[in-house]
C-alpha cells in the first residue's frame, strides 16, 4: 500500500513578524545588540494639598479649596536602532564575523536594499571568530528600536476643607416675679437662634497624566558572505520599540464636609406669680421662655474632576534585513528580503509486503518526497533531507538525502527511497489486537539547522494483519461435559495469509487449558494437531482471504475429576503466531458447575447461582454433612431457571435451600405452582430462602390473589360497607404503616376463628373510593383477606432469611429466631436477641472442614444462619437427638458479636421461639408447644434409662434446664393483671393455658 502525506505550508518569505518567531524558536548564542536606548518613564504628578478647615464662630467659617494635582511627565522616546552592515566567512567550526554599526545612513528613506554601504560612516568596526557551542546554535543580531517610556500618571487633587461648625444661641432672659397680690408672673424671654454651619471648600481636581514616549524604529541590517549557506547560523530582530503608554489621570480630590449648625439657646424661666389677694388665692407662675432653632449645617463642597489620561506615544517603522551573496570582488551576486527556505509539500509511505499493513518488527518505505524552496534568495545545494528515529521507528543515520540546489518557487521531487522500520512489540496484547498509533516526521536541514517548514508528521497505526475477532465458548462446564470453543480469525490486509502461493506468512493457533480440561480430537473440517503437552494446535493450511474472516473450532471435555472441584474457575489460553512469532494472547475461565441427576433421591436440594463461590460451597458441603444429609445440587447458571421443561426436580429432596444473590423476585425463576406441590409432597417437606430475598417475594406462592376469598358473604359485605371507612372529619387517608398495622390485627382475628389453621393476608387498596363519601367519613378502597392453601405450619418449614435484615428472619409469616445473649450460668434464664445477618468468614478452601468443627460459627454469617434455619426446620426432636448423641454439631460453639453459645442454647432458643409465636397468633390450644413439651420429656427419660441419674447432671441435659428457666420466665412476663376484668379476656385464658 502506499500512502501520500500532504502538507500545507505558509509562505515563509521574508516578513517581520516571521522572522520574529523565527529567533525566538531557535537556540540563539551568542547575542550580538546593535539595538538603542529605551525611553525613560515620565515621573508621575505631585498630589495636591489639601484645604483648610474653616473656623468655628457664631457663624462657622468656610472650609479651604483643595489644590489642583500636579500633571504626570511625559515619557522619553525610545532611540532608533543603529543599523549594521554583517560579513561571514568560514565555516561552521570556526566562523568570523566582521560587524560595522552605523549610526545614519547615506539615504535613510530608502530600504536597505537601496543603501550604499560604502558611503555611510561607520561609528564601530568590530570581528569576532566565533565557535557555537552546540551544533543547532545561532547568532542573532538585535537591531530593534527603543521602547517609548511610559507617561507619568496624574497627581491626585487635595480634598476639600471642612466647613467651621456653628456657634451656641443666647439663653433668654427669665421672666420678672409679680409682688402684686393674686398677680401673675411674667413669662420667660426665649433662647437665642445657634449658628449656621460654614461651607465645606471643593476638592482639588486630579492632574493630566503625562503623555507615552514615541517608539524607537528598528534597524537596518545587511548579511553578506561569499557562501550562502551560513545563512543558516545567523537571524536578526529588526522589530520596532513598543510605543509609550500615556500616564492615568489624578483622582479629583474629594469634597469638604459642611460645618455643623449650633445649638439654640435655652428660653428663659417664667416669673414668680403676686401673693394671695383678699380672696386667698395667688397670682400665677410666669411661663419659661421657648428654646432658640438650631442653625442648619453648611452646604457640602464640590468632588474635584479626575485629571484626563496620557497619550500614547506613536509607533515608529520595523528596520528592515537583507541577506546577500557576494563574490570574490565584493560584488555583489544575490540579494533579497530573506534567506532561502526549504518546506516539504508531500510524501509516499510504502509498507514492504505490501498488504497496507504496518506491522512491528517490519519495514515500510518513503519515496516521492516532494519539497519546494518558498523563500526569497535560491537555496544552495547541500540541504540534508531525513526521516530520523523516533521512539517506535529506528532509521540508519546514513539513509540521508543530499539536495541540490533550488530556486526561488522552485518544486522538486527527490528520488531517494527512504526505509525505516517499526521497533518490535515489546510486548504481547492480551484479550485484544495489538495496535499504536506511532508517527514519523521528515526533516530538510543545511549546516545541521533544520527549516521549520520541513517538518511534516504522519500518524499511522502500527498493528499485525492477522487479528483474534472473536471467541466463543461456554463460561460454565459441569464434568464429563464437552464443549467447542470457535476462534473466529480476521485478516484486515489485503493480501491473503496462510499457505496459499500468494501468502503473506503463516498462521498458527494454539488453544490449551487447565488440567481438567482435555481437548479432544480434530476432524476433518477442523484438522487440529493435539501435542504431548495437552495443546491443540491449528496451522491454517488453507488461506484466509484478503479483508475476510475464518472460524476455527476446537472439541474438549471437562474431566470426571472436575467434580471435586465444583465452583472452582479453570484457567484456558489462546495463543495466535503469525510466521511463528506469538502476537496476540485470549484467555479466560471456565467455571465447574455439577450436574443435577432427577433419578437421585436427597434430603436437601440446594439451589445456587453464578455468584456461588467455592468457598461457599463448601462450607455448605460441611454443614450438610454435620446433619447428615444427603445433598444435590441445582445451578440456576447452567439450568437457567427452576422450572427447566426438560428436567425435573420436584420431588427428588425434602428440603430445598435456595441461595438467591440478587433483588429479583425469586418467582421469575420459581414458579409458584411448583413450590406449593413441593410444599404439600410430605410433612416433610421444607424451603429455605438465604440472601436478597424478601417474605413478600413468596406471597403469590402462598395465596392466589386472583381468587381472593372471604370468610362468608355477611363479612364479605361488611367489608364493603365499612370497614374500610378509614378517615372521619378532617383527617387525611392513612399511611402504609397504619394500614399494615390494621391488616395485621384483622389477620390475626381471621387466624382465631379458623383456629389457626390457615395463613391468612390481609390487603388493602389505598385508591380513594369516590362512591363511599359523605360528609364524616371518606372511604379508601377496598379490604381483601386472602386465605392460603397451606396450613398454618408450613410456617416452620418455610424460612426466609433476608441478608439486609437485622432479623433472622422478617416475614409475618414464617418464624421469628431469638438466641440467648448470657452463656456464663447455665442454670440461669436467658433473654433473647435478634440473629443478625453478615457475610460468611470462612474462605480457606482447605481448612473449612477444620474451621466448622473446631472454631466458633458465628451466627451472623451465611452458614451460621443457614445452620439455625435447618435446625429450625428438622425440628425440637431432632435437634435433641443430636445432643444426646453428642455430634459433631452439637460440640460446637456459637458466636454472636462477643458472646458464645452452646448448641443447647441455639436449640432452646428456637423452641422458646415456636411457644413465643403460637401465643402471639392468640392460640388456646398451645399443640406445639405442648409437642415440645412431651418431646422434652420423651428425651429427658430416654437419656435417665440409658445413662442413670448422673447424668442428669452432665452437661447432656443444660438444655433442659434452659427450656424449664425460659418457659418460667416468658410465662412470668405473660401473667400481669392490670384490671379486674383481665381475667375474662382471651390473654388470659393463654396465660392458664401456658400455667
Amino acid at each position: 500500500m502506499s500512502t501520500l502525506k500532504e502538507a500545507l505550508i505558509s509562505n515563509a518569505r521574508f516578513a517581520v513578524g516571521n522572522v520574529s518567531e523565527r529567533h525566538v524558536v531557535k537556540l540563539m548564542d551568542p547575542t550580538n545588540f546593535i539595538s538603542d536606548r529605551s525611553g525613560i518613564n515620565g515621573n508621575a504628578g505631585i498630589d495636591g494639598t489639601p484645604g483648610n478647615d474653616g473656623s468655628n464662630g457664631r457663624s462657622g467659617g468656610r472650609g479651604g479649596n483643595g489644590d489642583n494635582g500636579c500633571a504626570g511627565q511625559c515619557g522619553k522616546s525610545g532611540t532608533d536602532s543603529l543599523h549594521a552592515l554583517v560579513r561571514l566567512n568560514g565555516t561552521v567550526e570556526k566562523l568570523n564575523m566582521q560587524l560595522n554599526i552605523f549610526k545614519e545612513l547615506y539615504d535613510s528613506s530608502e530600504q536597505s536594499v537601496g543603501i550604499n554601504w560604502n558611503l555611510a560612516n561607520s561609528i564601530k568596526d568590530a570581528n569576532y571568530d566565533i565557535q557555537l557551542a552546540q551544533s543547532n546554535e545561532t547568532i542573532l543580531i538585535k537591531a530593534v528600536g527603543g521602547n517609548g517610556g511610559n507617561g507619568g500618571n496624574g497627581g491626585n487633587g487635595g480634598k476639600g476643607g471642612n466647613g467651621g461648625n456653628g456657634g451656641c444661641g443666647c439663653d433668654g432672659k427669665n421672666g420678672s416675679n409679680s409682688y402684686n397680690q393674686g398677680a401673675s408672673g411674667k413669662a420667660g424671654a426665649p433662647g437665642g437662634a445657634g449658628g449656621n454651619g460654614g461651607s465645606g471648600g471643593n476638592g482639588g481636581n486630579g492632574g493630566a497624566g503625562g503623555n507615552g514616549g514615541n517608539a524607537g524604529a528598528g534597524g537596518y541590517v545587511q548579511i553578506q558572505s561569499e557562501d550562502p549557506r551560513l545563512f543558516m547560523l545567523i537571524e536578526v530582530d529588526y522589530r520596532a520599540g513598543m510605543k509609550g503608554k500615556g500616564g492615568k489621570g489624578g483622582k479629583g480630590g474629594s469634597y469638604g464636609v459642611g460645618g455643623r449648625g449650633g445649638d439654640g439657646g435655652s428660653g428663659g424661666g417664667g416669673g414668680r406669680g403676686g401673693p394671695g389677694g383678699s380672696d386667698g388665692l395667688c397670682g400665677k407662675d410666669g411661663a419659661d421662655g421657648t428654646d432658640g432653632a438650631a442653625g442648619s449645617r453648611g452646604s457640602y463642597g464640590r468632588k474635584g474632576s479626575d485629571g484626563p489620561i496620557g497619550n500614547d506615544g506613536r509607533t515608529a517603522t520595523n528596520g528592515s534585513i537583507q541577506y546577500a551573496i557576494v563574490g570574490i570582488d565584493g560584488n555583489v551576486i544575490e540579494k533579497g528580503t530573506d534567506k532561502y527556505h526549504a518546506s516539504v509539500l508531500d510524501y509516499t509511505m510504502t509498507d514492504e509486503n505490501k498488504d497496507e499493513i504496518y506491522e512491528p518488527g517490519s519495514d515500510f518505505f518513503i519515496t516521492n518526497v516532494k519539497w519546494t524552496n518558498n523563500g526569497a534568495m535560491s537555496l544552495p545545494s547541500g540541504s540534508i533531507l531525513s526521516f530520523p528515529s523516533t521512539k517506535y521507528i529506528s532509521s540508519d543515520i546514513n539513509d540521508v538525502s543530499v539536495l541540490t540546489g533550488a530556486n526561488i518557487n522552485q518544486t522538486m521531487i527527490d528520488p531517494h527511497r527512504f526505509r525505516c522500520r517499526l521497533n518490535p512489540a515489546t510486548t504481547v496484547s492480551i484479550d485484544k489486537p495489538y495496535m499504536r498509533s506511532v508517527e514519523i516526521t521528515s526533516e530538510i536541514n543545511l549546516l545541521n539547522r533544520s527549516f521549520t517548514g520541513s517538518h511534516v508528521p504522519t500518524t499511522f497505526n502500527c498493528q499485525y494483519p492477522i487479528q483474534i475477532r472473536n471467541v466463543e465458548l461456554p463460561n460454565f462446564l459441569g464434568p464429563n461435559q464437552e464443549a467447542t470453543i470457535k476462534i473466529t480469525l480476521a485478516n484486515i490486509s489485503t493480501r491473503p495469509y496462510g499457505t496459499c502461493q500468494e501468502s503473506a506468512g503463516s498462521i498458527e493457533l494454539i488453544f490449551f487449558a487447565d488440567s481438567l480440561i482435555e481437548i479432544l480430537s480434530g476432524t476433518v473440517e477442523q484438522p487440529y494437531e493435539i501435542k504431548r503437552t495437552g495443546e491443540g494446535c491449528y496451522k491454517i493450511n488453507g488461506e484466509i482471504s484478503p479483508k475476510s474472516t475464518k472460524d476455527i473450532y476446537f472439541k474438549f471435555i471437562l474431566d470426571d475429576d472436575a467434580s471435586h472441584q465444583l465452583y472452582e474457575s479453570l484457567n484456558w489460553h489462546i495463543h495466535l503466531l503469525l510466521r511463528g512469532t506469538l502476537i496476540e494472547k485470549r484467555e479466560d475461565k471456565i467455571r465447574v458447575v455439577p450436574e443435577f441427576n432427577p433419578d437421585v433421591k436427597t434430603d436437601v436440594l440446594l439451589v445456587t447461582n453464578f455468584q456461588t463461590n467455592r468457598s461457599e460451597y463448601l462450607a455448605y458441603e460441611k454443614l450438610f454433612k454435620l446433619f447428615k444429609y444427603s445433598s444435590q445440587i441445582w445451578s440456576i447458571e447452567r439450568y437457567g431457571s427452576f422450572h427447566h421443561s426438560g428436567i425435573q426436580w420436584l420431588n427428588t429432596a425434602s428440603l430445598i435451600i435456595f441461595i438467591c444473590t440478587n433483588s429479583k423476585s425469586a418467582f421469575n425463576i420459581i414458579k409458584p405452582q411448583l413450590f406449593l406441590q413441593h410444599m404439600n409432597s410430605s410433612e416433610n417437606a421444607g424451603f429455605i430462602c438465604i440472601g436478597d430475598c424478601l417474605p413478600s417475594d413468596f406471597d403469590f406462592a402462598v395465596f392466589d390473589y386472583n381468587k381472593f376469598q372471604f370468610i362468608d358473604s355477611k363479612k364479605k359485605i361488611k367489608c364493603d360497607a365499612s370497614n374500610h371507612l378509614w378517615s372521619s372529619f378532617g383527617c387525611r387517608q392513612p399511611d402504609v404503616e397504619k394500614l399494615n398495622a390494621m391488616a395485621n390485627e384483622l389477620r390475626a382475628d381471621y387466624e382465631k376463628q379458623e383456629d389457626h389453621t390457615f395463613l391468612y393476608q390481609v390487603v388493602y387498596d389505598d385508591t380513594e373510593d369516590a362512591c363511599s363519601q359523605h360528609c364524616m367519613a371518606a372511604a379508601y378502597g377496598k379490604k381483601y383477606v386472602y386465605k392460603s392453601t397451606l396450613n398454618f405450619q408450613v410456617g416452620n418449614r418455610f424460612i426466609v432469611v433476608n441478608s439486609k435484615s437485622p432479623l433472622l428472619t422478617d416475614s409475618r409469616l414464617p418464624f421469628k429466631l431469638q438466641a440467648p445473649l448470657n452463656m456464663n450460668q447455665q442454670d440461669k434464664v436467658v433473654p433473647s436477641c435478634e440473629n443478625t445477618i453478615g457475610i460468611n468468614k470462612i474462605d480457606s478452601t482447605s481448612q473449612i472442614e477444620e474451621v466448622i468443627i473446631q472454631d466458633a460459627i458465628h451466627m451472623n454469617s451465611q452458614v451460621g444462619r443457614l445452620l439455625c434455619a435447618i435446625l429450625f426446620y428438622q425440628g425440637f426432636e431432632k435437634s435433641l437427638q443430636m445432643i444426646h448423641e453428642k455430634s459433631t454439631l452439637a460440640r460446637c460453639i456459637f458466636a454472636l458479636d462477643s458472646s458464645e453459645f452452646s448448641f443447647s442454647e441455639i436449640v432452646v432458643s428456637l423452641a422458646m421461639s415456636i411457644i413465643e409465636r403460637e401465643y402471639d397468633r392468640g392460640s388456646l390450644e398451645f399443640l406445639s408447644s405442648k409437642r415440645i413439651v412431651k418431646q422434652a420429656v420423651n428425651m429427658s427419660e430416654k437419656v435417665n434409662n440409658i445413662t442413670g441419674i448422673k447424668a442428669m447432671e452432665g452437661c447432656n441435659n443444660n438444655w433442659l434446664y434452659l427450656l424449664i428457666q425460659s418457659l418460667y420466665e416468658f410465662i412470668h412476663s405473660k401473667s400481669l393483671m392490670l384490671f379486674p376484668w383481665h381475667a375474662y379476656t382471651n390473654k388470659a385464658k393463654q396465660q392458664q393455658k401456658l400455667k
